[in-house]
């Protein structure tokens, strides 16, 4: 587990920046990323996640703006994160943790805020559950999800709660 973040995050990063991270886990596992802040000078500055340590590896995302997603998992053990600043204006930058896990694994959850899990096995054919607290209701994903396989792929059944 670890955290790639922006140079001088969040204080917000330089003009013409052009930064490369390389996230290596284990060979036969994947790794997830989770974007928890994001703010780059749209169209202008961009990160690029690529799915492979080759330059012309195959890119999962361009992203650009205050707009991330919230998951990302790759395919491969090595991730490749291209960060590109332009010569004026910037943003605060971004926050990005990351985890590995396996080839017959879902990636971890989490454990949604005001929520309970039930269930901490992420192998395929498994499944948790998640509960609000009294007074809050689920906004997104369902109560229920699966670990299962998907045109080839390793992924949970539906939206993370």
């Amino acid at each position: 587990m670890g955290t790639v973040l922006s140079p001088d995050y969040p204080e917000g990063y330089s003009n013409n920046m052009n930064c490369v991270w390389l996230i290596l886990s284990e060979p036969g596992s994947r790794i997830h990323l989770a974007f928890n802040d994001f703010d780059l000078e749209a169209p202008y500055d961009f990160l690029t996640v690529k799915d492979g340590e080759l330059l012309d590896a195959t890119v999962l995302g361009r992203f650009s703006g205050a707009e991330s997603p919230s998951h990302l998992d790759s395919n491969t053990n090595i991730l490749r994160l291209e960060f590109q600043a332009d010569h004026s204006m910037a943003g605060r930058g971004f926050n990005i943790t990351y985890s590995t896990f396996g080839h017959n694994e879902c990636p971890d959850p989490g454990i949604p805020i005001n929520a309970k899990r039930f269930g901490d096995n992420f192998q395929l054919g498994s499944s948790i559950s998640v509960i609000c607290e009294d007074g809050f209701i689920k906004t997104q994903g369902a109560q229920t999800i699966t670990c299962e396989l998907d045109n080839g792929k390793v992924m949970w059944s539906g939206p993370i709660p």
